[in-house]
């Protein structure tokens, strides 16, 4: 056989790693920390559009009372005429 494709078929060596750096990065690891950064996102999306509704029904009902406040000023006004 061709001395060549014998050399392509060994194995080739793995690089000395310095035990001092930290260890190599790992996808599974990495992945499973960008699904759990957007659930929280997710969560907290959800959270912000009900604070949101809530703060709409809020300003909705303090436009109600200072209109019904404003009647009752123009009322009193009128009847002390």
């Amino acid at each position: 056989m061709n001395p060549a494709f014998l050399k392509s078929l060994k194995g080739k060596k793995k690089k000395e790693r310095d035990p001092n750096l930290p260890p190599p990065p790992n996808l599974f690891s990495q992945a499973k920390e960008l699904r759990q950064a957007r659930q929280s996102m997710d969560l907290m999306e959800i959270e912000f559009s009900m604070l949101k509704q809530r703060l709409d029904r809020v300003e909705t009902r303090n436009r109600e009372l200072e209109s019904r406040v404003e009647a009752l000023q123009n009322w009193i006004r009128n009847r002390s005429k």
